[in-house]
């Protein structure tokens, strides 16, 4: 792999068998470590002369909580004046050049400007789509880089701030670039004076100088809100958030204290105070002692979390140059390694979550950035899964057992109704294989996005560590009995490949071609077939059997992450991707016997059902079955037999896209619980998951 930190791990744990999840048992190897004490004294400052403050502990325990901190947050950095709900820009310049080279599928630019008090000024660029319009817009907030102009290297290189507005016009979503305070490439060569400590020292605002970051943000979107379907503004039916840096901590801060934002991705921009140390404090607004003793870090990310249908996934870069990083973390102080440290306060976060019964929140590190930046893999990964809806939170191989990851952590089996903590912690959405004796093995990512496996023996789980660092959730299929084969790119960003050698695990880079998110895979005795999203937007084919290894671009314009499956008939074996295209409708492409690949739209005759998130395709004795959600958020199923495809829309209410077994399909509900549709009839699982 492109890094080894490889480790072995195995850990037996018995089972108990509920009927709910309740969460209240776990394993004690990833017990919530308690808040470490005696880290500084009382008096120790950071650099700029603030109190270094213990915000471990989350003081959050309610819905009243949450109110009554946001409005104390507001009245802080607002005063008298409270939140600038109707504030509007002083002015718009309308389709502007574009201050962004190398857009794709771009209509216009437009340009807010943002007065505020003692002269300050705040600056915003509104890049609408052409062609594939969602009418949902992304907040980009660009932290300490002075552009936003940075590069288009199809590979990850600066920043990141073009490929992340490029990857979201290519898909339909508008964005709303902010630059931070005095940070931007409007200033005339400027950039950075004078600094945020320094605003501190000298401006006097009513409220607090925290104002000054955050305001650009809520004037803008009440512009935005205000314009819907005037001047050929799009209506927008939600606002989600992304920024680097301290764009990172104004996506921690502003979600918290704006409910409007439902999706935040803060990446490299914030760590709880007490995790901080020298060359990690940031600036005076990262740790403003009397903002921070209202919320601390992990309140900020409760808040920035909960609500219907809210949710924050916090990302850092392990190879971090700048900020937050691996190497900046140190252990002999905290007691905790850098992944221990961060998934701990990760874990009392989710539990408050949990607790409210609203929202979601989690942790993710990037294995692929290779310096301070938001890198394709977590645009791929996190950004874009979570807004179309991409990740499927179930590993299933039959229709009796379900696997998922529980709000603690943790991989939770479901046999029937009944709920079971194996008490290993993971992250992401586990695999699963079945073999013909119902031998099942799981695959997931763990805390260190380490290559897992888990089996059972007389009711203990035990997870070995397969070794390697991936970057995506795996995917994993049996040609034969006592036999597994398993596929998740590397931080590479190329597919790997973990098999069972009758002896062991064997592990290689099947190929060097690059892909984005979660592979599908196809396999066979002596033969391998993966399936990738290419960084072109194409489907890619890998094909390895022992004449060697073939790649080759199947074309299309894909929207999600593929799914595949093979069937065997008289006409020969066909090998079958599905995949999201243009216009969210679904695709077919095939190939028999490797013979020329063959594009299919599914669609039929009366159809409006459009699609969202990524199909899922089980083989059934009659043919193919297709499991998708709609852009309703019910089950669309597809079935092809010799006569051809079907369709029908069976409901079900779901959030996420689903895992398909034979007929049947698994899928996240509305509530947070488990869905299961057996072909026929609908069955609530219960619990509450990833």
């Amino acid at each position: 792999m492109a890094k080894s930190r490889s480790r072995s791990l195995i850990v037996g744990v018995t089972l108990v068998a509920l009927t709910s999840l309740g969460f209240t048992a776990c394993n004690p190897s990833f017990a919530p470590t308690p808040c470490p004490t005696g880290l500084y004294q009382p008096t120790s400052t950071f650099a700029d002369g603030q109190t270094i403050l213990d915000d471990c502990a989350i003081t959050i325990r309610s819905d009243a909580d949450v109110n009554t901190k946001r409005a104390a947050l507001v009245n802080f950095i607002w005063g008298a004046t409270g939140f600038p709900s109707t504030k509007l820009p002083v002015s718009v310049d309308r389709d502007v050049p574009s201050p962004v080279a190398g857009l794709a599928n771009l209509e216009r630019v437009d340009t807010l400007h943002i007065a505020m008090d003692a002269g300050q000024v705040g600056i915003a660029h509104h890049f609408i789509p052409l062609q594939r319009k969602a009418n949902r817009l992304v907040v980009l907030h660009q932290g300490h880089t002075c552009t936003i102009n940075d590069s288009t290297a199809p590979f990850d290189d600066g920043p990141g701030m073009q490929h992340t507005i490029n990857a979201l016009l290519a898909d339909g979503y508008s964005v709303l670039a902010v630059y931070m305070q005095h940070i931007d490439d409007q200033l005339g060569g400027v950039c950075g004076q004078p600094s945020h400590d320094e605003m501190f020292q000298t401006l006097h605002p009513v409220g607090s100088v925290m104002k000054f970051f955050l305001e650009p943000v809520a004037v803008s979107l009440n512009y935005l809100q205000t314009r819907a379907d005037a001047d050929h503004f799009p209506r927008y039916r939600d606002f989600s958030m992304i920024g680097l840096s301290g764009g990172g901590w104004t996506t921690v801060v502003y979600s918290a204290i704006d409910p409007r934002i439902t999706l935040s991705v803060p990446v490299a921009g914030s760590l709880p105070l007490y995790l901080r140390f020298p060359a990690s404090e940031g600036d005076t607004e990262q740790n403003l002692t009397d903002f921070y003793r209202i919320a601390g870090y992990p309140d900020l990310h409760v808040m920035g979390s909960y609500g219907p249908g809210r949710h924050q996934v916090q990302v850092l870069n392990r190879l971090d140059d700048c900020c937050f990083g691996e190497q900046y973390h140190d252990a002999n102080l905290s007691g905790m390694s850098f992944d221990q440290a961060t998934h701990s306060y990760e874990w009392r976060v989710r539990k408050t979550i949990a607790t409210l019964g609203s929202g979601s929140f989690r942790f993710e590190v990037d294995e692929a950035s290779p310096t301070h930046m938001i890198s394709f893999s977590t645009i791929a990964n996190v950004l874009l899964a979570e807004l179309d809806g991409d990740r499927r939170t179930v590993g299933s191989a039959s229709a009796a057992d379900a696997f998922v990851r529980g709000q603690n952590g943790n991989l939770w089996h479901v046999h029937g109704t009944s709920w079971e903590d194996t008490g290993l912690p993971m992250l992401g959405a586990p695999a699963v294989t079945e073999g013909p004796d119902g031998h099942v093995d799981v695959f997931f990512r763990d805390t260190d996005n380490h290559l897992m496996r888990v089996t059972r023996e007389r009711n203990v789980w035990t997870a070995t560590s397969l070794g390697g660092v991936i970057t995506t959730d795996p995917v994993a299929a049996t040609p034969g009995p006592g036999q597994f084969d398993v596929v998740a790119l590397g931080a590479d960003y190329t597919p790997y490949h973990w098999w069972w050698n009758g002896a062991g695990v064997s592990s290689e880079q099947v190929s060097t071609t690059r892909g984005l998110g979660q592979s599908a895979l196809i396999v066979a005795p002596g033969r391998l077939d993966i399936f990738v999203r290419g960084f072109d937007h194409a489907i890619h084919h890998v094909r390895r059997t022992a004449a060697g290894v073939l790649d080759e671009s199947l074309g299309g314009v894909v929207s999600d992450f593929p799914t595949a499956v093979a069937t065997t008939d008289a006409g020969g074996t066909t090998r079958r991707v599905i995949v999201e295209g243009p216009g969210r409708r679904l695709w077919s492409v095939a190939s028999i016997d490797d013979g020329a690949w063959t594009w299919e739209l599914l669609a039929h005759a009366g159809m409006t059902d459009r699609f969202a998130g990524s199909p899922s395709a089980s083989a059934t004795p009659r043919g193919v079955s297709v499991s998708v959600r709609t852009s309703t958020g019910n089950l669309g199923l597809f079935r092809r037999t010799p006569a051809g495809w079907t369709y029908r829309n069976v409901g079900g209410s779901i959030v996420d896209s689903p895992t398909a077994v034979g007929r049947a399909a698994f899928a996240h509900g509305r509530n947070g619980s488990l869905r299961y549709f057996d072909g026929t009839a609908w069955h609530q699982l219960g619990g509450r998951f990833d």
